[in-house]
């Protein structure tokens, strides 16, 4: 489990320390396609002579009769599925960062502290690859019996800039990259829009409901692509936040698509 941390120090006001964990979930096998139109998929072809789908109660065989030179091939720069069932088969990855501790704010008079957690993505699936975030409690960041409150956006999309009342204190999350979803991509002053990526724009807040934040519709293989996540923490000027060391559990998933 990673964690993301922030401290509070005491001066004249109140020190908060907060530390985010995530948990990284990734689906490594899905079927592959080919070829397509708009009427059919063929997930994979081969010259053959027959075969046939087997299974029962304990067992699944797919049988190809006529294939030859097939197998699992590599070196230092290739790995290889020769036949026409191992070349059903698609892998994803994805790293594991360390903990993220961000710098300590002060409770009583308003401050914030941002930082950033990266993963590495790397899929040969032809149709990409999709990852959500999701917290494993609401709110997501806590201490205790204090906690700040998920960030919540002003409409249906992300807002473009974090914004809090100055009453209420906030723990919000922006994606980051070149596979970024479209809900957190924006214009220059709008998010949801499929037009660039502004870095530390469209922020949203963590649910224990997982939430797309990058996708992708092609390979990335061999290279795979970063994945950047940027979290802030803020308590309004007008807002007194109990100090403490605050944790925010989240969990990660990538699957193929």
């Amino acid at each position: 489990m990673k964690k993301f941390i922030i401290y509070i120090i005491k001066k004249r006001s109140i020190a908060i320390f907060f530390l985010v964990s995530s948990f990284i979930i990734p689906l490594y096998t899905i079927l592959a396609e080919t070829m397509q139109s708009p009427t059919y998929k063929i997930m994979s072809d081969t010259v053959n002579v027959g075969g046939q789908d087997s299974s029962s109660s304990t067992y699944k065989l797919g049988d190809t009769l006529g294939e030859v030179g097939t197998g699992d091939s590599n070196s230092t720069n290739y790995f290889l599925h020769a036949g026409f069932w191992q070349m059903q088969e698609s892998y994803i990855s994805i790293s594991s960062p360390s903990d993220l501790s961000l710098t300590a704010i002060g409770g009583i008079n308003g401050e914030a502290s941002e930082g950033t957690m990266f993963w590495q993505v790397t899929t040969d699936n032809s149709a990409g690859y999709s990852m959500t975030i999701e917290s494993t409690t609401t709110p997501a960041l806590k201490s205790g019996s204090n906690s700040f409150d998920d960030y919540t956006p002003s409409g249906a999309d992300p807002d473009y800039n974090f914004s809090i009342v100055s009453t209420t204190s906030a723990f919000g999350f922006s994606p980051e990259g070149t596979d970024t979803g479209v809900r957190f991509k924006d214009n220059g002053s709008a998010c949801n829009i499929n037009v660039g990526e502004t870095s530390s724009k469209c922020w949203d807040g963590l649910s224990t409901s997982p939430k797309v934040i990058f996708q992708r519709a092609t390979a990335n293989h061999p290279s795979g692509t970063t994945a950047t996540v940027r979290f802030r923490a803020e308590s309004g000027a007008d807002h007194i936040q109990p100090a403490g060391s605050y944790s925010a559990p989240i969990v990660i998933t990538a699957i193929t698509l």
